[in-house]
């Protein structure tokens, strides 16, 4: 008997229609599999799971497509992975969703319950499936177990809002009011200027105002444009810079709450693009105020807007 394990975070025999499961059986099997997952995750500190009917169909019939065209891996022959599987069960495109597979040649069939807590085991002993299991940004779970033909593929899914880009690298992250992310993603971008011979930003809290109203008024006419900041400016302000531009950046899967590394993703990312980074040391661009709004489902919008002479 040969056990083959991968896994993925956003990863011969004669091909043979796969056989269906009893769904009795399927959901017990499940049943034991979230039992096994929430027992490891509450043993490492880590929130309960709760099954996820998207999740037990994305994984369902992944087992099911591996089994019945004979091949082992998180991306089909067509190039759908674990992301495209779980929306097209219904899932949302702003969840972080991860994936974890095994393939076990020789296993006895029908699987049973035992076999599911062996698959477990061999998940947590090796490292990039078990952070999957044991990931902080997760609340749902789904399983899936197809075999046949002395081929038995069993598939583990996650989904959740996720965390922070970038949490972790830099120790722990700090949650962020208004204020403190303004300072860090000034003194994040004028740390940049100062590199390219630029004079510093001054903090505006007319321009960070006017990036949180144009934030909380979400996306113009049902699409994924954000709203402009310069309508939200005060007619004074309006006035005062004869300049305004803005830079934006938008993330799913990252967390519920504004932490400070999010404002050093979004910062980050602005620098390594051409045009925004353009914008961000353009000596015409004396002032900035710096917005993130957190929608509480993983989803992040940030925004920092620049006004000039």
């Amino acid at each position: 008997m040969r056990v083959v394990l991968s896994a993925m975070l956003l990863l011969c025999l004669t091909a043979t229609a796969a056989p269906a499961m009893d769904q009795a059986a399927l959901e017990r099997l499940r049943v034991r599999a979230l039992e096994l997952v929430n027992r490891d995750r509450a043993s490492n500190g880590q929130a309960r799971l709760e099954p996820g009917t998207a999740l037990d169909e994305a994984a369902q019939r992944h087992a099911e497509d591996m089994l019945r065209r004979d091949y082992y891996s998180h991306t089909s022959p067509e190039g759908g992975t674990v992301r495209d599987r779980f929306l097209a069960a219904g899932g949302s495109g702003v969840r972080l969703v991860a994936e974890n597979i095994a393939l076990c040649e020789g296993c006895p069939l029908p699987p049973d319950e035992a076999r599911v807590e062996r698959l477990q085991q061999g998940w947590m002993d090796s490292p990039g499936h078990r952070r999957n299991i044991l990931a902080p940004g997760i609340e749902r779970f789904g399983f899936g177990i197809a075999g046949g033909g002395g081929r038995l593929y069993a598939v583990q899914t996650f989904a959740g809002p996720g965390s922070s880009r970038g949490a972790g690298e830099g120790g722990p992250e700090r949650a962020l009011d208004a204020e403190d992310s303004q300072r860090l993603a000034l003194d994040l971008v004028n740390r940049a200027r100062r590199d390219a011979g630029v004079p510093p930003l001054a903090g505006a809290p007319a321009l960070a105002e006017a990036g949180r109203a144009a934030l909380a008024a979400g996306p113009e006419g049902g699409s994924d444009a954000i709203a402009s900041p310069f309508d939200h400016l005060p007619t004074d302000a309006r006035t005062r810079w004869r300049r305004v531009a803005s830079v934006a950046g938008r993330c799913g899967g990252c967390g519920t709450r504004p932490t400070d590394a999010d404002v050093r993703f979004f910062v980050e990312q602005w620098l390594k693009a051409g045009q925004q980074r353009g914008t961000l040391l353009d000596r015409g661009l004396t002032h900035a105020g710096f917005a993130l709004a957190a929608r509480g489902d993983g989803r992040k919008t940030a925004l920092m807007t620049l006004g000039g002479g």
